[in-house]
């Protein structure tokens, strides 16, 4: 990477860094249910999956977490991501470098599954975008098998604020303004058998998407609701 080029994606990282920061300060979240993030349930790793249209807030989602490792592109365009994730104080996982080439494709881990699955047996959690960019708003089907060979359960999670700017109705993304109202809600825990076949699989991949759709969809209602101080 050229010195010019370096420098460019250490500013956007601090750029980008700083405003989800701004978000994150300037929006009034909700009361959590006490007991409904992962790590006030159980103290072994997890999977946790949200829209990748919908993960802007995804940071104020784990605030107070124990270890995170959270994924991202692996493209020239992920890099100031990773940097403002690990500005935050979270260790990132880059993905595969293709743009259409899937942490799983064809049966075959990319190197960032791998390192995922260490993670996990080493007691760090998992986050990672429950669809990609090819196919928006499909779950994919790598959070199941990293769930089938690792044994961690998976949690799903919406992130959303009444102040956003919404982008493209295919895969519902939205950017997240400052001094808004914002809500978080998490799934019950999801285990996937190790015996899992691939139709299975590609069954609970399925069920995930419904259940991230409904999970969003409750949170959003919840911001219609009585303000809250």
């Amino acid at each position: 990477m050229h010195s010019g080029s370096g420098q460019s994606v250490a500013l956007a990282g601090r750029a980008l860094h700083a405003y989800l920061n701004l978000v994150r300060r300037t929006t009034r979240f909700k009361p959590t249910i006490p007991g409904a993030c992962p790590w006030e349930r159980s103290r072994e790793p997890f999977i946790a999956l949200t829209w990748r249209g919908q993960r802007m807030l995804s940071l104020a989602a784990l605030a107070g977490s124990p270890p995170i490792a959270i994924l991202t592109s692996g493209q020239s365009d992920g890099t100031a991501m990773a940097s403002a994730v690990e500005r935050a104080g979270f260790r990132t996982i880059r993905g595969p470098g293709r743009q259409n080439r899937p942490v799983v494709h064809a049966g075959r881990p990319a190197p960032a599954f791998f390192e995922m699955r260490k993670a996990l047996r080493d007691g760090t959690s998992i986050v990672l975008p429950a669809d990609t960019p090819e196919v928006p708003c499909l779950a994919g089907t790598c959070a199941v098998q990293l769930a089938r060979v690792s044994g961690r359960p998976i949690y799903l999670f919406a992130a959303v604020t009444s102040a956003r700017f919404n982008l493209d109705e295919q895969d519902r993304a939205s950017i997240a303004l400052p001094f808004g109202r914002g809500c978080i809600v998490w799934s019950e825990p999801l285990y996937v058998r190790k015996a899992a076949d691939e139709g299975e699989i590609e069954l609970i991949a399925m069920d995930i998407a419904d259940r991230l759709d409904d999970l969003h969809a409750s949170a959003y209602q919840s911001l219609l609701r009585k303000r809250w101080v």
